[in-house]
């Protein structure tokens, strides 16, 4: 026990020692300090992109209420990103395709989506390098929809009085998402003003329309969309023969069943089947090249962060030359000098660690407003997600690397002879 308290007591002498030699020289290991810190910020950032970009992904897909999508022959990325964003390329497939996959014996259920976009004179989607701004309208069948996504629920509070679904007959009343509502300033019984160009002609029609309901923010695509039923919104766009995608739950979802499902119905010459894991491979695909890049960014950044640290306690062992001849000339061992010099590369790593994750925490909304503006990537909510396991690798990570970057200069400074050491101090 006496001895545990002993190496207890060496090792804190040591630590109080190493923190005095840094301070020294403020301004140099502040500098060495800082460029750890840099490079694990962007380490643990890059660590919370990849954990939360797939996790973005995963829920919203999941918040989709679809496993399996039929749409017109396309990009399956538009594809994707219409449905996880509210893309604008638009295709359209014929209303008999509902007809003809509803009755398949493998669908426990299937519901018919119509998507459009129309034209505001204020708020809505803007169209870059444009004034005009636009709102994503939805056709939809009530009563199936909200079997797929039973989770959308009636915004309620002052001023709202829960709202509801329209009627599947109702042709001028429409159902905001929460984000929709908020920029049009709309609440249940308010007016709804929208242009609609009709499909085959180049005039935009006003309508006004009935606010019946607000939903819930969901955090998904479904916020800034305006709901309308699917026969009023082909109508209204002149696109009476038509749909969008149909949204479809299989009641076995297996990747046999999935498989099974779209060579049946790939037959067709009109369509494309999507399953969920075909969207979420498309869209992590998308982000490889820009995951890649970053990794080797983070990488270049902790080599460059190492190097630093190796060459500040190099400078640090020369200008303290002739201190550690006198250490070791009044009985300090080799080992004691290892263990000092090696101390300090230890706590530049650990303290620029906690301080680079500290900064990776706090401008987590910066880092994600960035990623956002630089590319799209089809999702909504949170892209980057810095949980204690991310943090608690890369200070792991820091210590590995002043672990090994402080192996030489300790050697060096543990290698010295004391009387060689005095001298060349003197000098």
């Amino acid at each position: 026990m006496g001895k545990i308290n002993k190496s207890s007591m060496r090792v804190v002498q040591y630590m109080r020692l190493a923190f005095k030699n840094l301070r020294r020289r403020m301004v140099r290991t502040a500098l060495t300090v800082s460029g750890v810190a840099l490079a694990v910020a962007v380490a643990v950032s890059l660590g919370g992109f990849m954990l939360g970009y797939r996790g973005a992904i995963d829920k919203s897909i999941e918040m989709l209420g679809f496993q399996v999508m039929i749409m017109a022959k396309g990009c399956p990325y538009e594809a994707a990103t219409m449905m996880l964003k509210g893309g604008t390329g638009l295709l359209y497939l014929p209303s008999e395709t509902f007809d003809k996959v509803k009755n398949d014996p493998d669908i426990a259920s299937i519901t018919p989506v119509f998507v459009g976009i129309a034209e505001k004179e204020g708020s809505g989607v803007r169209d870059e390098g444009s004034e005009k701004t636009f709102s994503i309208i939805s056709g939809i069948d009530a009563s199936s929809f909200t079997v797929m996504k039973p989770w959308l629920k009636f915004k309620q509070g002052p001023g709202y009085d829960g709202g509801h679904w329209f009627s599947t007959t109702a042709n001028k009343e429409v159902v905001l998402g929460f984000e929709a509502a908020e920029y049009e300033q709309r609440k249940v019984g308010d007016t709804f003003y929208v242009s609609i160009t009709p499909h085959g002609t180049t005039h935009p029609v006003q309508h006004a329309l009935t606010v019946v309901g607000v939903l819930e923010r969901t955090g998904t695509q479904d916020d800034g969309t305006v709901f309308m039923p699917i026969d009023a919104a082909r109508t209204y766009f002149n696109r009476q023969n038509q749909v969008t995608i149909l949204g479809i739950k299989l009641k076995e979802f297996s990747a046999f069943k999935m498989h099974e499902f779209e060579a049946r119905w790939l037959k067709l010459p009109e369509v494309q089947v999507v399953g969920l894991q075909q969207v979420k491979n498309t869209l992590v695909g998308l982000v490889a090249t820009a995951q890649t890049m970053i990794a080797a960014v983070a990488v270049i950044a902790v080599i460059v962060a190492l190097i630093g640290v190796i060459n500040t306690i190099l400078m640090s062992v020369y200008e303290r030359t002739g201190e550690i001849g006198i250490m070791k000339a009044i009985g300090a061992s080799r080992s004691d000098i290892f263990e000092l010099i090696w101390l300090e590369t230890l706590m530049i790593c650990v303290f620029g660690a906690l301080l680079g994750s500290a900064a990776a925490v706090l401008g987590t909304g910066l880092v994600e407003h960035a990623i956002k503006s630089l590319a799209d990537l089809g999702v909504s909510g949170s892209i980057v997600k810095i949980t204690p396991a991310v943090i608690g690798y890369a200070v792991i990570g820091a210590m590995i690397l002043g672990f090994l970057g402080g192996l030489y200069p300790a050697w060096r400074a543990a290698s010295m002879r004391p009387v060689e050491a005095i001298r060349e101090g003197a000098a």
